[in-house]
């Protein structure tokens, strides 16, 4: 007999992961691929890996009995990019009319993941940065400000922290503030001049992000130079949670921090600082699921919807 579930997928800009849930309690199945974002990839092949990965999922557990799937896609906040998504993958996968699919920005899954449904305010901070906020218990419609991109935005994130860590580099070579960051470059980028700081930077291949954990490595050393780097970047993040919060004055008092730099205790512990400073009353919790798990959470509400419309 078949065994009904649902598939919840975290499409990032590193990987795509897809959790595998039976209703009847059986253990989960998990299947990793290749990065999805609309804006990089555009829409049909990004429902292209996403509907991958279902397959492989699908092919593994033959006998299921598949009833809802719920993606967050990084790009994917237009309405009409999420419904195009969703149509895509139905005819990729050949679900039939009654199978439930929904799309929405990877954002949404992680504050439903930090929050296990309820409300609060959410800070991205990984390659690029943002922040969100949820006002109701179980709403999808999230509030979205920050992650504009390297080009013009994503202050806090590890791609603004090492390129100011870099541009710190520069700096001493030139005469500058002397700081332990220029040592850490050497030692594990081969960074020893200004020839192999512009060979390096200027290469395809370089990823400014890379240089962000020796930016807090030297932060939690105490060197200045770090240390007000860590410092200015988490204020200008802060500062989003401050525009965020006069549009939301009643939101519950709590905020947490996903993404990469969120394994970082210095970075944290800055986070906490400059909110502390705009949001007295809030209290940092961890998130209490991942948002691979808002995702999960996500596809069995549409079923519970599904049936309670019935």
């Amino acid at each position: 007999p078949s065994a009904s579930c649902v598939f919840g997928l975290d499409a990032g800009a590193t990987q795509t992961r897809l959790c595998a849930r039976s209703l009847a309690g059986d253990p989960d199945l998990k299947v990793v691929g290749n990065a999805a974002n609309v804006f990089r990839l555009g829409e049909l092949q990004t429902a292209e890996i996403l509907s991958s990965l279902i397959n492989e999922a699908l092919e593994k557990r033959p006998e299921v009995d598949l009833l809802a799937i719920h993606a967050g896609v990084a790009g994917a906040s237009a309405p009409s990019t999420q419904i195009a998504l969703a149509n895509h993958i139905r005819s990729l996968i050949n679900g039939d009319d009654s199978l439930q699919i929904s799309i929405s920005h990877d954002g949404v899954i992680a504050i439903e993941g930090a929050f296990g449904g309820e409300g609060g305010l959410l800070f991205i901070a990984g390659t690029g940065s943002g922040v969100m906020a949820r006002t109701q218990q179980n709403h999808t419609q999230i509030d979205h400000i920050g992650g504009w991109g390297y080009l013009i935005g994503d202050e806090g994130s590890g791609y603004s922290i090492g390129r100011r860590g870099m541009a710190a580099v520069g700096h001493a070579f030139d005469g500058g503030p002397a700081t332990t960051i220029t040592d850490l470059v050497r030692d594990h980028l081969n960074i020893h001049d200004r020839y192999s700081l512009l060979k390096s930077i200027t290469s395809p291949d370089w990823k400014f992000q890379h240089v962000a954990p020796l930016v807090l490595q030297a932060s939690a050393d105490a060197d200045a130079v770090a240390c007000a780097i860590v410092h200015n970047e988490t204020t200008l993040l802060a500062r989003q949670a401050e525009w965020l919060l006069k549009k939301h004055p009643n939101l519950n008092p709590r905020f947490t921090i996903t993404g990469g730099l969120s394994n970082h205790e210095y970075y944290v512990a800055s986070m906490c600082s400059a909110m502390r400073r705009i949001w007295p009353a809030a209290e940092h919790t961890l998130p209490t699921g991942t948002p691979l798990e808002g995702a999960v959470q996500i596809a069995m509400r549409l079923i519970t919807c599904s049936d309670a419309r019935q």
